[in-house]
């Protein structure tokens, strides 16, 4: 696996790891999201205040303003190895 999804997939790990595994109902467990940007790719990274536009997942816990950033394009790409 390319480093840089094992790295985006441990930070997801770890950010949502007070939520259930399966992810179900995850606002009843605090945590919100936010989308940003307007073409989906991966070349650029996660930060949406630097990657020329492509779609970027904010994530947050309890209404916070503080967001951990994943790339939408990278995010498909670890779901799609989970066969």
């Amino acid at each position: 696996m390319e480093k840089y999804l094992v790295e985006t997939r441990d930070r997801l790990i770890e950010y949502t790891k007070d939520c259930r595994d399966d992810m179900h109902e995850p606002n009843n467990q605090g945590l919100t999201a936010v989308v940003s940007g307007y073409h989906l790719d991966n070349a650029m990274g996660d930060s949406p205040n630097n990657n020329c536009g492509e779609f970027t997942v904010g994530l947050s816990y309890n209404g916070g303003c503080t967001y951990k950033w994943f790339n939408l394009a990278t995010l498909i790409a670890l779901a799609r190895m989970a066969k």
